[in-house]
């Protein structure tokens, strides 16, 4: 029903304004460290709290936290709907890590499941695309919890209880 939230009554150039005010204040924070759409920044930054890890330089292409143990992480992350259809995370285009955190969020950036899945386990259920020269993996194949595969939610989700 139009009227019934306040941003509503705003136009689409008020609500862009105010998406990058938030996303402003999300840098300043360190909860994010890009204005792009938010997702995969948090994903990484929870993941990095969540593990005591360092996070990777921003242009690295194969892992995005290293663990204190060393372990290299991959981090991908999904903002889910109400569609039915079933989502994908991004594509990997290179296997360079040991194990890759998959983050899936509700368009309000609640959390719905993480899952900690290696690098070996990845690959073999990935679907390689030669038309991006990448692999890709559903949500529901990580969903069906593949070989080797762990439940991080609970450690995913006290990380973002710590956000500022």
């Amino acid at each position: 029903m139009a009227g019934s939230h306040p941003l509503d009554e705003l136009k689409s150039q008020e609500l862009l304004a105010l998406y990058g005010g938030i996303l402003d204040e999300l840098v300043r924070r360190e909860v994010i460290r890009s204005r792009n759409a938010p997702a995969g920044d948090l994903a990484e930054r929870l993941v990095q709290d969540a593990y005591d890890g360092e996070l990777a330089p921003p242009s690295e292409k194969s892992w995005d936290v290293r663990t204190p143990e060393g372990l290299l992480l991959q981090v991908k992350c999904r903002v889910v709907g109400d569609s039915s259809r079933p989502g994908q995370y991004s594509f990997f285009r290179s296997w360079d890590f040991d194990t890759c955190v998959f983050v899936t969020f509700t368009r309000e950036y609640q959390l719905v499941k993480a899952t900690e899945v290696p690098a070996a386990s990845i690959q073999a259920i990935a679907s390689f695309s030669d038309h991006v020269k990448g692999s890709r993996v559903t949500i529901s194949k990580i969903s069906a919890l593949p070989p080797g595969s762990i439940d991080v939610t609970d450690r995913i989700a006290e990380a973002y209880e710590r956000l500022p």
